[in-house]
């Protein structure tokens, strides 16, 4: 009796353990939160998107929508041309179709079971739950050939792998609280020429530029390093700046004007200019054939205190007048770089002997 009592704690613990062992994995992996609110959703009537977004996501609130944002067309139509599999909402459907309203249905998944009613699920690019309907049920399914997952993630990375999976996971549990993973990839694809961030523009937030959908999207964790990896020519400053919608107070030559402009009130178009620290830096280096004085000038700068009190010949009024802003016997703070600077009046009036030394001198 006392062997048979030992066996059967023995084994007792054992079940206990690999429970225990099992437990801790799927709690560690989120498959336990999903399998449960998966069943709490086709068990109950509370919300499904309460327990879809908490286990998932960690929230239970959706982003928030901006009004005034854009929309897409409402137009779905069949993407038989290129043969994805599924209906597009791009405004580009064929002139046979978009002379025909009859072609074209209100929602995705009208147009679906419309024209991949052999494979909804594959047209609607979601993974479903085996069951007969209501919330995610997509059907009961044929195990002959669907195969099952303990959860839409792992669904969507076996069967759906060219979709990103966070957003593969939410189109799946019909979420609207999936947000975007925040990080940032090229615009190119939106019509932008920075980088720009993964979330809904519905949001209100200038920096999205749409949900990744495709898990081909390389993703970045900064716009410092989206910029860097993605635009290494042009500007990185200048690219992470306009890729978060933030102002940037440094300088850059507009060669055109002969003039320097801060960014932060007049924001370069050309993204691979140099940008300068400072005006006389911008000056120096920027517009180096201009005097410091000219730069200053055109650059809406203030110019006391900017001549050399060198001297320097007025060939108009043939006289020698000082570097300096103000009254005689300044002349004005010097504009062409190529006129010659004389330490003294004396050494200037000497270039042009011809003129008095009394009328020489601005007085």
């Amino acid at each position: 009796a006392i062997l048979l009592e030992g066996r059967v704690i023995a084994a007792v613990s054992s079940i206990a353990d690999a429970v225990s062992s099992a437990m801790s994995n799927a709690m560690d992996s989120g498959a336990f939160l999903a399998v449960l609110s998966t069943n709490i959703i086709l068990t109950s009537g509370l919300d499904a998107s309460l327990f879809t977004c908490l286990s998932t996501w960690g929230t239970t609130e959706g982003p928030v929508t901006d009004v005034s944002a854009s929309v897409g067309t409402g137009r779905f139509y069949p993407d038989w041309d290129y043969g994805s599999g599924t209906c597009l909402e791009d405004g580009n459907e064929p002139t046979h179709m978009a002379n025909y309203a009859s072609w074209v249905l209100g929602s995705l998944e009208e147009c679906c079971d419309r024209y991949y009613w052999w494979d909804t699920n594959g047209c609607m690019k979601v993974c479903v739950t085996d069951c007969k309907s209501g919330g995610v049920c997509g059907g009961l399914a044929d195990v002959s050939y669907e195969k099952l997952y303990a959860d839409p993630r792992s669904c969507c990375e076996s069967e759906l792998a060219w979709q990103f999976v966070e957003f593969c996971e939410a189109e799946s549990f019909k979420s609207e609280c999936y947000g975007g993973s925040g990080l940032y990839y090229r615009g190119d694809s939106v019509g932008v020429n920075v980088c720009v961030k993964d979330c809904d523009p519905e949001s209100g937030d200038k920096t999205c530029g749409g949900l990744v959908e495709e898990s081909w999207v390389v993703l970045h964790d900064t716009a410092e390093d989206c910029c860097a990896h993605e635009y290494s020519w042009i500007n990185k400053e200048l690219c992470a700046a306009r890729s978060t919608h933030s102002t940037l107070n440094k300088f850059w030559a507009d060669k055109t004007k002969s003039k320097c402009e801060d960014d932060s009130v007049v924001p370069t178009e050309d993204l691979s200019i140099a940008l300068y620290d400072s005006i006389e830096d911008c000056c120096l280096r920027g517009l180096s054939w201009l005097s410091k004085g000219a730069c200053f000038s055109a650059s809406g700068m203030d110019m006391a205190g900017l001549g050399s009190n060198k001297y320097y010949i007025d060939y108009v009024n043939e006289q020698c007048v000082q570097d300096c802003d103000g009254s005689a016997p300044c002349g004005g703070v010097l504009k062409d770089q190529w006129k010659t600077l004389f330490h003294t009046g004396d050494e200037c009036c000497a270039q042009i002997s011809w003129i008095p030394k009394s009328d020489c001198l601005k007085d």
